[in-house]
């Protein structure tokens, strides 16, 4: 992982600029250890490099540390489904 807090979070960057709905974003994946949950939880983080409203958008568990870095894989340059995700999280807030 690309930044980590402690052995209990991790946090990965997704995308340093990313344009969704009139707002430019800084994108994180960040995976935290939680009481009662087993694994990861998993959120994706739109952080708004000007003015905006920040965005987070929860991902189903990861069961291991490798699932966190599958989901990296998987989202990290994919700006269709993050600017998607945006679009839903935008949506719910």
């Amino acid at each position: 992982m690309a930044l980590s807090r402690s052995s209990s979070w991790k946090e990965h960057r997704l995308a340093n600029k990313l344009e969704c709905g009139g707002t430019e974003y800084s994108v994180d994946l960040v995976a935290r250890k939680a009481t009662g949950v087993e694994g990861w939880k998993v959120t994706v983080v739109y952080l708004p490099r000007a003015e905006g409203q920040e965005i987070k958008v929860d991902l189903p568990n990861a069961a291991s540390t490798a699932e966190v870095r599958r989901l990296v894989t998987e989202y990290e340059g994919a700006e269709d489904r993050l600017r998607e995700l945006c679009g839903q999280g935008a949506a719910r807030a």
